[in-house]
């Protein structure tokens, strides 16, 4: 069980929403706020995913099978606990025709290869002296470029 399930469970019988109980682990808790930092790669990643399915009317089971995956591995992808690799963020890009950005870069200046739009739907997380930028866009129709 990661930590921030852990945590979570150990506060389930308070009456507070999720956004209460996140806004008050980051400030309370260090290391829930590593994790929560560190992960933030894979809750953009799931929820590119979730609305991947949702816009396609996909169970979990038919989004595996698009992906060419089982179907807990489609809900491990969705549960943020673990940032995806690179190359099941290329299987998954290419099978679905959709987009990803993650971009590092340093905290004390702006990314300059990830547009203002994608900077503002995504999630910019600082870690120390490095910031992380993710973004993500549904599924693009008629848009393939020329192979090279």
């Amino acid at each position: 069980m990661s930590y921030h399930r852990r945590t979570m469970a150990k506060r389930s019988n308070h009456d507070v929403s999720f956004g209460e109980f996140v806004a008050e682990e980051l400030n309370e808790d260090e290391g829930f706020r590593r994790d929560w930092q560190r992960l933030a790669p894979a809750r953009q990643f799931a929820a590119m995913l979730i609305e991947y399915r949702a816009d396609h009317g996909l169970s979990q089971r038919g989004l595996g099978e698009k992906l060419g995956v089982s179907q807990p591995r489609v809900a491990r992808m969705e549960s943020g606990e673990q940032n995806p690799d690179v190359d099941t963020i290329i299987a998954t890009i290419e099978k679905l025709s959709t987009e990803f950005v993650l971009d590092v870069g340093p905290a004390d200046t702006d990314a300059t290869l990830v547009t203002k739009g994608a900077r503002s739907s995504g999630a910019v997380i600082s870690h120390g002296n490095v910031s992380v930028t993710t973004a993500s866009a549904r599924a693009r129709k008629g848009t393939k470029k020329p192979a090279s």
